[in-house]
């Protein structure tokens, strides 16, 4: 992060499941009422998530019905609906092919699940010892070891046989052959692998060229849509409130890799940071069990938020 865009000290996190404590009198919570949301805390923002009380607008927290804890509703904002953001230009998703770049992650776990409730076929790439994870228990048609260095096109089932595919990796070979070009879209999420070791303006003038260059040769018909996916705040159709119904109703499970203490916080952050983590990883920072209390009196102050997401791809 470039010098002097983060003031410090600095409460990190975005996500955020728990229970209101206040609420304005025209407001559509109540207190007690069980609630998630993504506060759009970035660099200086004041509404970071990793404390016990945190303070947002309304309209970025959606109510949870009584069969969706807290924890699973925490790992849900940032990267459900960025999933859900970047499978959106596709939709309806029925019948089509979808591959997933990066399947076993944060925000792939919840493209694969969305796009198979959808009734597509789905592809997805991992590492070895995630196949079975993505298609036991996410459902993937095919899972993709990317370590053993089979070209893409191949593993996959040819070139231009989907109709779509989710970059959550940045700049994966073969993964514009495998789409088809009249149709097909590449909905860019991570730009990690293409703009490696660039910084600050740098970093931004790269991503800029790639976009417009991608969206030249796309409108020429050269090659498949693109769309540069940069996650939206919450509100009709970004995904939050669609995601918390398919996880009442089973259709979406939110995967934790585990959940640290709010005083583990740092280690929490480094094990995201290594780039191997399967699902989600949480902050639990409070021990009561706010979310088997469901709607009610509110509780004390000393029983806040009780999960918060550690963002990871």
């Amino acid at each position: 992060m470039p010098k002097g865009m983060v003031k410090v000290p600095q409460i990190l996190g975005c996500d955020v499941a728990g229970v209101v404590l206040e609420a304005d009198a025209d407001s559509k919570f109540k207190p007690g009422d069980r609630v998630a949301g993504d506060t759009g805390q970035a660099l200086s923002d004041p509404w970071g998530t990793h404390a016990e009380f945190v303070s947002c607008p309304e309209g970025r927290l959606v109510r949870l019905p009584a069969g969706v804890s807290l924890e699973a509703a925490a790992a849900l904002p940032v990267s459900g609906m960025t999933a859900w953001q970047a499978l959106r230009g596709s939709m309806p998703l029925a019948g089509k092919r979808v591959l997933v770049l990066g399947g076993a992650g944060g925000v792939g776990h919840f493209a694969v699940q969305i796009a198979k409730s959808q009734g597509a076929y789905v592809a997805a790439t991992c590492s070895g010892r995630n196949l079975e994870f993505v298609t036991k228990q996410l459902g993937a048609d095919l899972a993709i070891d990317y370590t053993k260095g089979q070209k893409l096109e191949e593993a996959a089932g040819g070139a231009g046989s989907y109709d779509l595919v989710v970059d959550l990796v940045g700049g994966e070979p073969g993964a514009w052959g495998v789409l088809r070009r009249r149709g097909g879209r590449m909905a860019a999420v991570s730009f990690d692998g293409i703009l490696q070791g660039k910084t600050g303006g740098a970093l931004l003038l790269g991503i800029l060229a790639r976009v417009l260059r991608c969206k030249l040769a796309a409108a020429l018909w050269l090659c498949p849509r693109y769309d540069m996916i940069v996650q939206q705040q919450n509100g009709p159709g970004m995904g939050l409130e669609e995601l918390v119904g398919m996880v009442a109703d089973g259709r979406v499970v939110p995967h934790i890799e585990r959940v640290v203490p709010l005083a583990e916080v740092a280690a929490g952050h480094q094990h995201v940071e290594a780039g191997r983590t399967r699902g989600k990883v949480l902050v639990r920072v409070a021990e009561g069990e706010v979310a088997e209390r469901g709607a009610g009196p509110a509780p004390a102050p000393a029983v806040p938020a009780a999960a918060a997401e550690l963002v990871a791809a």
